[in-house]
């Protein structure tokens, strides 16, 4: 049984005392995912400070974002930030899983021993990604619907390092059969934390995607457990 309610809760019991490497995992992501793309936040500035006086500049801004006159090295640090996202975001998943098993305290050495599975990340990144826009050219439902059914793959690989990227697909579809409608509906229910959130001007965030992680983190574990006693899966499914 899918409890979004029990999820959530817990991990407020789980980060309490221990808000410390989440917030700073959240921080040093921030801060290296903005630094990237501080490139297109000056081209934004600039646009917006000149729109008065000039029309096109917010054209020529409008152009440059959708890759028309985007030069080579704009387009290879976009894709670049992109590739770091995946890595860090099983970086940080790691310490989550680790949250969620104890009461012991994480380190930021918990962190870093995250990214020794940065190449499984890479790949576990792009391969779920080139499947989500497939079937998102059909639709924009189906590609929403498929996010979920592939939403598992990062907890998986972090969870189980001999589990090749494919199975980890084949995995995470299985156990969110019957529930993709349910992690929809509880990623929603963070939409008015985002919004405070963002009256902070993002320093709300540091702790919102701890909260947010953490109950999709007890979500995963919550399916895994289902889909291990119903049958869904088996315990050797998960090795590699």
């Amino acid at each position: 049984m899918f409890d979004r309610i029990k999820y959530k809760k817990f991990a407020k019991v789980q980060l309490k005392g221990r808000w410390l490497i989440p917030v700073l995992m959240a921080l040093i992501t921030s801060i290296i995912m903005i630094l990237l793309q501080l490139p297109d936040y000056k081209d934004f500035a600039a646009a917006a400070e000149n729109f008065s006086a000039d029309a096109g500049a917010w054209g020529n801004y409008i152009t440059n974002i959708q890759g028309k006159d985007a030069p080579f090295f704009d387009t290879l640090r976009s894709w670049l930030a992109i590739f770091i996202g995946f890595i860090f975001t099983v970086a940080q998943i790691h310490v989550y899983l680790k949250m969620s098993r104890g009461p012991e305290p994480v380190k930021i050495s918990d962190f870093m021993e995250g990214f020794s599975q940065w190449w499984r990340a890479l790949c576990t990144g792009v391969w779920q990604s080139i499947w989500v826009f497939l079937w998102s050219l059909l639709f924009v439902i189906p590609g929403i619907v498929k996010y979920f059914s592939y939403s598992q793959m990062f907890y998986l690989i972090a969870e189980y390092p001999e589990l090749s990227v494919r199975k980890a697909m084949k995995i995470s579809m299985a156990i969110t059969r019957g529930y993709k409608g349910e992690l929809f509906l509880m990623s929603l229910s963070f939409i008015g934390w985002a919004f405070l959130a963002t009256l902070t001007m993002g320093i709300g965030f540091l702790w919102l995607n701890p909260y947010i992680t953490m109950s999709f983190t007890n979500a995963y574990h919550g399916m895994m457990k289902d889909a291990l006693s119903s049958g869904v899966i088996k315990s050797e499914d998960l090795i590699g």
